[in-house]
């Protein structure tokens, strides 16, 4: 039997929660395209003890004084473009052969070190979503989606440390020989889906007691928010949206999702991100940013999709943060992305290195969304 944690009667019930009761799901058949098992080391399935520290995070970098940021690293001599396109990448598991939904492990740190070479930078969902983008000048925001929460992306080893050939102990090996690389990536998670997906390969109750297992997903989302990661909810098991036999269903299986996320999550941690499974929306789409779950709301800034290809800026006023596209890292997908950067440098998004700026070209000031981002101030160029 799949489980997943009831939230605890001790803790104050937030919005866009809801409470859990124990019930088993299948994981849809839909998932099997996009979720087959990724091989699992020996190291996941020895049991971790409550007495074993996680290695040491990556300590966040500094807050940075609100002045411009001069890049330390490789970035573009171009006039700022605030309006520029913004990809937002999507990530699944890491296996090979190659295709839609796998990227080996070669790869995927290959991926980290030509958009850091091309002058991009990551940011979360959250950051892109607050017009938060405090990057050095002239270089681009790039968004890292991490989809199905599957152990090739990130588990403990025997000895609490992150393995490092996951997709986390890539990264933060990649953000230590490059400091440059600050911020984190978006993951998706699936908590009552099928073993490997469920919150990053936790072995099944049957085969690990509750409290281990408790004890490391904990561990999981602790160090992921405090490197500088976002959370993100995938709804309770990949469950697809479109199939939902009403309303009610939808709510549940988006709240149940949200839930059995936050009960690992500090208090006061938001969820504001929701990917649709498979891409796929419920008959009535509003009910995927918002919707009620027993009496407990959840609320989304935003929705992610299964493709589309680069978003408009987000302080653009065409941006709609319900729709976000995304850019799947299929085998050549992103050498032909940075490949037409290369040819097409001014439709990337160029950062002034000023936080408290929205920095365009005189001809696009009228396509900025003034109201939408009062607190931040406008200035062109030519």
């Amino acid at each position: 039997m799949m489980w997943y944690r009831e939230r605890s009667p001790r803790r104050t019930p937030t919005p866009g929660a809801a409470v859990l009761t124990a019930l088993s799901f299948p994981l849809l058949a839909a998932l099997a395209a996009c979720a087959n098992s990724d091989a699992v080391p020996a190291e996941a399935t020895e049991p971790l003890s409550g007495t074993e520290a996680v290695a040491a995070p990556v300590q966040p970098a500094e807050a940075a004084t609100p002045s411009v940021r001069a890049a330390r690293g490789p970035a573009l001599d171009l006039p700022p473009n605030e309006l520029g396109e913004i990809m937002v990448l999507e990530y699944h598991r890491l296996g090979e052969p190659e295709g839609e939904f796998y990227r080996s492990r070669e790869h995927f740190a290959q991926d980290l070190q030509n958009l850091y070479d091309a002058g991009f930078r990551p940011i979360t969902m959250r950051q892109m979503l607050a017009g938060d983008i405090n990057l050095p000048a002239g270089t681009t925001p790039v968004v890292f989606t991490f989809d199905d929460s599957s152990t090739g992306q990130f588990y403990l080893r025997g000895d609490g440390s992150v393995d490092p050939n996951t997709m986390v102990g890539m990264w933060t090996a990649f953000s230590q020989a490059n400091p440059e690389w600050e911020n984190g990536g978006t993951w998706c998670v699936l908590p009552a889906a099928d073993h490997p997906s469920n919150f990053f390969g936790e072995l099944p109750s049957r085969e690990v007691d509750r409290t281990t297992r408790e004890d490391r997903i904990r561990r999981k989302v602790d160090y992921l928010i405090s490197n500088g990661h976002e959370i993100c909810n995938h709804t309770l098991y990949h469950a697809r949206l479109d199939k939902a036999r009403d309303q009610a269903q939808v709510q549940e299986w988006i709240g149940r999702g949200e839930d059995s996320i936050r009960v690992y999550l500090p208090e006061d941690y938001e969820i504001v991100t929701l990917a649709l499974p498979l891409g796929m929306w419920p008959a009535t789409k509003s009910l995927a940013w918002s919707g009620t779950y027993k009496g407990h709301s959840y609320e989304y800034q935003g929705i992610l999709e299964v493709s589309g290809g680069p978003n408009v800026s987000p302080f653009d006023r065409s941006f709609n943060g319900h729709s976000v596209n995304r850019v799947i890292v299929a085998p050549g997908a992103l050498p032909r992305a940075l490949t037409r950067y290369e040819k097409e440098p001014g439709k990337r998004f160029i950062s002034d290195g000023d936080p408290r700026t929205i920095a365009v070209p005189d001809s696009l000031s009228s396509r900025v969304a003034k109201d939408r981002w009062p607190n931040l101030q406008l200035k062109t160029g030519s």
